[in-house]
């Protein structure tokens, strides 16, 4: 695991943006599986920035998503929601093949063996993940199984209410369960990017970085891959040791 320190959530963004960017560099018809939030918010912004001005071509991507809540598409929350305010409604080209789950549908069984087979179409080159407060990669919570493969999870009371946080949401109205890949999905990526800012994730971070590998924190996994690279602000490093 490669490990990047920043001084704050800018250069932080920089340094995601600039693994993005090497990526696409590398192979303009390049897979990338991304997830959405408040850690990404500066990452989206900076793409946004390139593409419009022509210094990061995404005409020949797949773009993909790691997750979506179980709720109408139409919801503020949905990543559905966020990719198309954050990213897609703002360019000016765009990727070969766009690849969303869709949470609002009943048989969401049927939509999660789709997009297991979207999955073996597109090999990913680039895996983006998030880093939750409580250790959790996508949905997968603590305790869920190294196994694990696309599954429809419930989130843990932490995860329900930085969702309330990020997007202001009630607690009737905060969603609480998402279609997510599992952590043998994401471990099959060639590259993986997970950043975290912020003190809420600092003892998180020590636990993914310094504590056991064990479901109990399913980030720490990550340790175990070849080509990872972890970006932290110093508040996200507060606790680390070394």
């Amino acid at each position: 695991m490669k490990i990047v320190k920043t001084s704050d959530y800018k250069e932080m963004s920089y340094e995601a943006y600039k693994t993005v960017a090497k990526v696409l560099e590398e192979n303009k018809s390049a897979v990338i599986n991304t997830t959405t939030g408040a850690s990404y918010d500066g990452l989206f912004e900076l793409m946004v920035e390139a593409i419009n001005k022509g210094e990061l071509n995404i005409e020949e991507a797949v773009i993909m998503n790691l997750d979506e809540y179980i709720a109408d598409r139409d919801k503020p929350f949905t990543v559905y929601s966020y990719m198309n305010q954050k990213l897609y409604g703002l360019i000016n080209q765009r990727p070969k093949v766009i690849e969303l789950i869709d949470g609002s549908l009943e048989d969401s069984d049927s939509e999660i063996a789709r997009y297991a087979k979207v999955l073996s179409r597109y090999p990913r080159d680039l895996q983006i993940v998030g880093l939750g407060v409580n250790g959790h990669l996508g949905a997968n919570e603590p305790g869920a199984s190294f196994d694990s493969r696309i599954f429809r999870a419930d989130s843990h009371e932490s995860t329900i209410q930085s969702t309330m946080l990020y997007h202001r949401l009630s607690r009737d109205e905060a969603p609480t369960q998402m279609i997510t890949l599992g952590l043998a999905d994401i471990m099959e990526a060639r590259k993986i990017l997970l950043v975290a800012s912020g003190e809420r994730k600092a003892l998180a971070v020590k636990q993914t970085i310094e504590g056991p590998i064990s479901e109990e924190c399913p980030a720490s996994l990550l340790r175990t891959h070849p080509d990872v690279t972890f970006v932290i602000d110093s508040a996200a490093a507060s606790l680390l040791s070394e």
